[in-house]
């Protein structure tokens, strides 16, 4: 299961878990400054949505807000995304139209609010651009599970479900490359028994998959972030 995926990113991955385990994430408390109290109470909301029949990742993350408020990390200034550095976020397309994609990323530095890119990338091609390095990203609005995250040559609208929203320091760090794919769901990731359809996977979305998760974040001896608790 989840076969297609094994190979995305596999240098962040091996980043991430020999950093050991990353900063928590917490509810906010205040931090070094306004700013952190601004990513903290954003990070949360976004999170919130992740899990669950109707969140991102649906219920192969179920149970991930009952864990996730311990490991988010915007604590201080140190954890915001810096405002001279950069990251890379790579958008592969597997499907045979050209689609645009909706990338969306949220950097304290640039406001509060999330900024948008659409990203034009041909049929069976992936495109690289670079943003400046931000404390979330995601596709179509990260707050909103199932908007769609891209549109096809067609008209086609792909809904961004399992487009699971990545948090810095926990599913990519700065002047790294994050990746976002739309292909078929073989797998049939959303539970829904079509195998044939296209759906656009995150990195995070692949982590959480991974047994122990992120940074080596560890509940029962299951697949995926949640271990036991996701019921496969």
């Amino acid at each position: 299961m989840f076969g297609q995926f094994r190979n995305l990113s596999l240098t962040t991955v091996a980043i991430l878990l020999s950093a050991g385990c990353m900063n928590g994430i917490v509810a906010p408390d205040g931090g070094d400054s306004t700013a952190v109290t601004g990513v903290a109470t954003k990070a949360l909301d976004v999170a919130v949505q992740v899990g669950g029949a109707d969140g991102f990742g649906g219920s192969l993350l179920d149970g991930y807000i009952d864990h996730m408020p311990d490991q988010m990390g915007f604590h201080g200034d140190d954890d915001l995304a810096p405002q001279t550095t950069n990251m890379m976020i790579l958008v592969r397309n597997e499907s045979v139209e050209a689609g645009t994609f909706h990338l969306s990323y949220f950097a304290s530095h640039l406001g509060l609010e999330e900024q948008l890119m659409d990203v034009v990338v041909g049929a069976g091609e992936e495109v690289t651009v670079e943003i400046p390095c931000s404390e979330i990203v995601g596709m179509g609005p990260f707050g909103e599970p199932g908007e769609p995250g891209c549109y096809l040559e067609d008209g086609e609208a792909v809904d961004n479900t399992m487009v699971v929203p990545g948090f810095l320091g926990q599913d990519f760090t700065c002047n790294g490359t994050y990746e976002i794919v739309l292909t078929r769901d073989v797998d049939d990731l959303d539970g829904d028994g079509n195998t044939e359809e296209l759906i656009i996977v995150s990195d995070a979305m692949v982590f959480h998959m991974m047994n122990g998760g992120p940074a080596g974040h560890r509940h029962g001896t299951g697949s995926g972030m949640m271990g036991s608790h996701m019921g496969l």
